[in-house]
């Protein structure tokens, strides 16, 4: 199991690991529900820059829910994204933290 210290960080080896860590960083309700509110409102700008063909509405829509999320981190709980550090297992670990608010297995 992956031993976590916000102040000093971690070196998770897997997705297991890692959405442990996520989880730590994202313990405040408002953290959650700003990625859930971020994470809606890109898939809902990009769905419609698809139906569209705009592919600059589409960079703009997840920019926007990049943002929206960030905020959380930033304004919320307190902590540097941790998009900066690792980028694919923390968009792995958004969307699994948002399925889960969706599905009723986590508190929104």
């Amino acid at each position: 199991m992956v031993n976590v210290d916000l102040k000093v960080g971690v070196s998770p080896s897997n997705t297991r690991e890692y959405y442990v860590y996520y989880l730590a960083k994202h313990s405040k309700q408002w953290t959650r529900r700003l990625h859930l509110i971020g994470t809606a409102a890109g898939a809902v700008g990009v769905a419609v820059s698809a139906s569209r063909l705009d592919t600059v509405c589409a960079v703009v829509s997840v920019a926007v829910g990049v943002a929206i999320c960030w905020a959380g981190d930033i304004a919320v709980e307190g902590v540097q994204p941790t998009t900066f550090k690792n980028p694919l297992w923390s968009v792995y670990a958004n969307f699994k933290m948002v399925a889960e608010m969706l599905t009723g297995k986590m508190s929104i």
